[in-house]
């Protein structure tokens, strides 16, 4: 009996052939300027080393609501930290615009959703790398600040640095300024209210952010200038 093979959908296998020229383009411009990746990583241990002693108090000074307002405040927070979510907030934004370009019959559009979701996923998996070996533990927990090593890292309350959700956040924020402006600084603007509502609930330390906003804007504008490369070369 012979059975029929599934087709998928003319849309989504067009949209996978975009994602793959996207990511050709994203390693071709990752090869070619491999020392501006290798400057952010020293960039990014500078603000480790530099602020990590420091972190305790600057997050206190950044807690600046007292009494009702500390309320209100952690409130919002906890609404932009959890909208902020990988799920919730990256991908469904680039399913969101994905439909539309389908809705629209654009191809354009559905190629800034391939985008999108690349721009985020690509930081958050690089961010995850480091949250699942450092072992940092989350301000709120009470642990000493330092470095636990793999062992602890595993526990959810030690994975405090870098901060995954600066790192999606600004993949999509970085790689949409690239490709569609206005909605690039839609998405730089909540980006800036993900990673303050992250520290209003000492979730993460200043350095934290910075380092996952590196990383974030880093795999973004690799994401974004990789979609515009034409017929990229591996080179020599």
């Amino acid at each position: 009996m012979k059975v029929k093979s599934f087709r998928a959908p003319r849309l989504v296998v067009a949209s996978l052939a975009q994602g793959r020229i996207i990511l050709r383009g994203f390693w071709f411009l990752v090869c070619a300027w491999k020392w501006l990746g290798l400057g952010l990583l020293i960039v990014a241990t500078a603000v480790v080393f530099l602020m990590m002693p420091y972190d305790p108090g600057l997050l206190a000074q950044l807690h600046i609501w007292r009494g009702d307002q500390d309320d209100v405040a952690r409130q919002i927070s906890r609404v932009f930290s959890i909208c902020g979510d990988y799920p919730q907030y990256n991908v469904t934004l680039a399913l969101a615009i994905w439909l539309y370009g389908v809705w629209s019959k654009s191809s354009a559009w559905r190629r800034i959703a391939m985008v999108c979701f690349l721009g985020s996923s690509l930081a958050g998996l690089f961010d995850d790398g480091f949250r699942m070996t450092v072992g940092r533990p989350r301000p709120d927990t009470g642990f000493p600040d330092h470095f636990y090593g793999i062992t602890n890292a595993l526990h959810g309350t030690f994975q405090s640095f870098p901060s995954g959700h600066a790192a999606t956040a600004f993949g999509t924020a970085a790689a949409l300024l690239v490709v569609d402006l206005p909605l690039g600084l839609i998405t730089t603007l909540y980006a800036l209210a993900v990673i303050w509502a992250r520290m209003e609930l000492y979730r993460h330390y200043p350095s934290d952010i910075i380092v996952g906003s590196i990383i974030g804007i880093y795999f973004g504008l690799m994401v974004g200038f990789g979609a515009k490369v034409r017929s990229p070369r591996p080179p020599k």
